[in-house]
């Protein structure tokens, strides 16, 4: 194969790639959702990853750190820092579960921080909503519950 077309392939490819990759297209959508949601609870001192994971744990208490990692697909690593930082800041509390796994439970301080929290997130719901349309909205809640209920994590 020349250098030409070797070239003509590579650029093709990389097109077709840049226009058409769901994954990339999901992580630049998350990022941008991600930072509107972080940007309004953040006077809180509280990080939209750490908000959903004190809701799973709010809603599910005492919840298996391992049933809250199945729940919002995190990798272990990444709950344990959260759940350490957490902890260290009295929101939620864990005690010994099944095996290694540990059990978890939202504080009464995380409860507080939860209800205080909830009016900045909702305004960035709504604002998500409005950049994204309802129905775009309502088919990325669809599409989480579908890719939820069919990736296990490890």
């Amino acid at each position: 194969m020349s250098a030409v077309n070797f070239s003509s392939d590579v650029f093709r490819v990389a097109q077709t790639i840049a226009s058409d990759c769901i994954g990339a297209r999901t992580r630049i959508l998350n990022r941008a959702i991600s930072r509107l949601y972080d940007e309004a609870i953040r006077p809180h001192g509280l990080k939209f990853s750490q908000m959903n994971i004190l809701t799973v744990v709010t809603v599910h208490e005492p919840i298996q750190q391992i049933d809250v990692r199945r729940i919002l697909s995190l990798e272990k690593s990444t709950l344990s820092r959260n759940v350490a930082l957490m902890e260290a800041k009295g929101w939620i509390q864990s005690s010994p579960g099944e095996g290694k796994n540990r059990l978890l439970q939202a504080t009464p301080l995380g409860h507080q921080l939860l209800m205080e929290a909830a009016p900045d997130w909702q305004r960035a719901q709504e604002q998500a909503v409005a950049i994204l349309g309802k129905r775009t909205a309502a088919e990325i809640v669809q599409a989480a519950e579908a890719i939820g209920r069919s990736v296990a994590v490890d």
